[in-house]
């Protein structure tokens, strides 16, 4: 059963359920959280006959699992059914509480035929630490199913999909905005794609539906902020961070964000004055949605290579400034997009 990577062990996840063979060990891990409850969730509906569940499923969170807990629930045999499941959530595998060291390697080694064991992580990382003595005894016995953020094409088909059981269609183009307007995560699409399809009037979500009901991601917010600098818009850009600030956004995240942006900007730029295809853009954004590179691809190509070159230092600087000292940082924020905003009509002038 065991899966030597996750891609792997989200594929032996997936066909294991398909086939209703289920192995005896998972660990569910991922920072894509709709694709991990939708798996748990079809592992209790696999191995658990609802009837009966009070007796073959149990689950406990890792901080209050204790050594006599798991044992006990791994040596109970499932009443009136072949298999039973236990669910562990967020249990430090790799670091475990004092008396579980010893137990772990033994017991997860040797699990019985009826048992379905998961460690589920939901706030906790999860990921394998490969170093230790309990990674290399669980790897030919377990399967590590990781769930990350799907690609922009796999996640446009998704979204294409759940428009579909809405009686909605939305071009490739629109599930791209989306994407980029809403963010990567599921869970967070899937409540956006609802309110998009109720908006719309026709049998299509048009652009429009999306910029009238959708949230948007900091990211999207912080790409509409240096635009409107950019544009001449000062108090526009000032109104979004105050907007920011209301949201109970911290100051410092939404200035890491502008800081990063700016970044990308830069690399966006050089790229291009370099004549890089697509390829060498993506790396140097460190992203792989071709749309939000053709996004900042084109932001990039309206300002001036210099402009960006000192916005980056000056980002940095405040960054820094905002990091280590009890400024007044909303006006710190401001200040600097002043600056900023300063420089840019005076090197539109030269």
């Amino acid at each position: 059963m065991a899966a030597k990577n996750a891609s792997e062990g989200k594929a032996q996840l997936i066909r294991d359920l398909r086939e209703g063979s289920v192995g005896s060990l998972y660990l569910i891990s991922g920072e894509e959280t709709y694709m991990k409850e939708h798996y748990l969730s079809e592992l209790k509906r696999v191995v658990v006959d609802p009837t009966f569940a009070e007796f073959n499923l149990t689950e406990f969170e890792g901080k209050s699992l204790t050594p006599e807990l798991l044992t006990e629930a791994i040596d109970s045999y499932p009443a009136m059914a072949e298999k039973k499941l236990v669910v562990v959530t967020d249990f430090d595998l790799w670091k475990p509480p004092g008396g579980f060291a010893d137990l772990l390697p033994g017991l997860l080694t040797d699990l019985p035929d009826y048992l379905c064991l998961v460690f589920y992580y939901d706030v906790m990382d999860g990921k394998p630490d490969k170093r230790t003595k309990l990674y290399k005894a669980l790897e030919k016995k377990a399967c590590f199913a990781q769930f990350d953020h799907l690609e922009e094409r796999e996640l446009c088909a998704w979204i294409e999909r759940r428009c579909r059981a809405l009686d909605r269609a939305i071009s490739p183009e629109n599930c791209s905005y989306m994407i980029f307007l809403c963010g990567n995560s599921m869970t967070n699409l899937s409540g956006e794609i609802e309110k998009a399809a109720a908006h719309a009037t026709t049998g299509e979500i048009l652009k429009y539906n999306i910029d009238s009901v959708c949230s948007r991601v900091l990211e999207a917010v912080v790409f509409d902020l240096t635009d409107a600098i950019t544009e001449g818009r000062f108090d526009r850009a000032v109104a979004l961070t105050g907007d920011l600030i209301a949201q109970k956004n911290n100051e410092v995240m939404i200035f890491t964000v502008i800081l990063r942006h700016i970044q990308r900007l830069y690399g966006a730029k050089l790229c291009d004055e370099a004549r890089g295809g697509e390829r060498m853009l993506l790396e140097l954004l460190g992203t792989k949605s071709p749309y939000y590179a053709r996004r900042i691809q084109t932001s990039a190509r309206r300002v001036p290579l210099s402009w960006l070159r000192r916005a980056a230092a000056i980002c940095a600087e405040t960054d820094a400034a905002l990091k280590g000292s009890a400024v007044d940082r909303q006006k710190q924020i401001e200040l600097t997009l002043l600056t900023l905003a300063a420089n840019f009509k005076n090197d539109k002038k030269r």
